[in-house]
């Protein structure tokens, strides 16, 4: 059975390292043999059984006898606990990428392949990037228009969702994926519209808002392929880097300038702002899922039970 154990170790060593290469080819041939009825030639588990003991003994001497007295069946006992941790690993894979969550269907557990999992839609801390001057205990509430904003998904869609976000915010930065994984499997479904607040105290949060908007205005097509390479040069913002993804997306870079030194963009920049403000917005991303706030990075699971959850409440 250590020959078992030594073909998965020295198999996975062996990627990293040649050195390893060679006990795993080994231990794949003593494997073989054994399954097979035959006898281990290379004697690899009688050597690894004298090595791992013999260290033992330099160390405890009475321990390292008992072990290599037991070593057989202390072997087996390694072998099954290895093949019972591959079989849940696996069950937590499979369960994950169907279910969002390795613990199976409708289950809140911790997830090690989730690490926004324990994340609660109403437990903001760590998850927002906080709007200095802002209260917290205020009612969240949106009833702001969204007819002229930009969406993705399906425009007559009953889910809608508004997303509170501002460009210069890791935290929003964080939530791309999940909405964009949420949009790629829920789009026929949902109407998602974005929404710009700038956090005060992120260096150019208001002038990539005021960029986006020049491409809104003038490129509309183009505006959420700018949108996500602005979230993907979240650190390096610039006036120069602005007009440079302007041109990357293929937007008009003369009607781009021209937004940018005459301010075009400001009434609408200004516009979402004050409706974040009317919705006691405190920070980014908040997310309004058919008007029920989210405050916070927005797992995708999280997203799957809320527009479950609304297609159940439109039956």
């Amino acid at each position: 059975m250590i020959c078992i154990i030594a073909l998965v170790v020295f198999g996975i060593l062996g990627i990293f390292s040649a050195k390893y290469r060679t006990i795993a080819k080994e231990a794949f041939d003593c494997v073989f043999r054994k399954i097979t009825l035959r006898k281990c030639d290379s004697r690899l588990d009688l050597r690894l059984k004298a090595q791992i003991t013999g260290k033992l003994m330099k160390r405890h001497q009475g321990l390292g006898r008992q072990i290599y007295k037991h070593f057989e069946i202390i072997a087996w006992i390694f072998t099954i606990l290895m093949f019972v941790s591959l079989f849940y690993t696996g069950q937590g894979i499979y369960y994950f990428a169907k279910y969002g969550n390795c613990n199976g269907p409708n289950s809140n557990s911790f997830c090690i392949f989730d690490p926004l999992h324990s994340l609660n839609n109403n437990d903001d801390s760590g998850n927002i990037c906080s709007a200095p001057g802002f209260e917290e205990n205020k009612t969240l509430s949106f009833t702001g228009l969204i007819d002229d904003k930009p969406f993705l998904g399906n425009e007559n869609a009953s889910i809608v969702i508004v997303e509170f976000g501002c460009f210069a915010c890791p935290n929003t930065k964080v939530a791309v994926p999940e909405v964009n994984k949420m949009i790629n499997t829920y789009g026929d479904i949902v109407k998602l519209v974005y929404f710009d607040f700038p956090i005060p105290t992120h260096q150019f949060s208001y002038e990539s808002s005021l960029a986006s908007s020049c491409i809104l205005i003038n490129d509309v097509d183009k505006y959420w392929n700018y949108n996500s390479k602005l979230f993907d040069n979240q650190g390096k913002f610039s006036e120069a880097l602005f007009r440079d993804l302007a041109i990357k997306v293929g937007a008009d870079v003369n009607k781009f300038d021209v937004c940018i030194q005459t301010n075009q963009s400001k009434k609408i920049v200004d516009s979402d702002y004050q409706e974040g403000i009317n919705s006691n917005i405190y920070g980014t991303p908040t997310f309004f899922i058919n008007g029920k706030p989210y405050v916070g990075v927005v797992t995708f699971k999280q997203f799957k039970e809320a527009i479950e959850l609304e297609q159940k409440s439109n039956i």
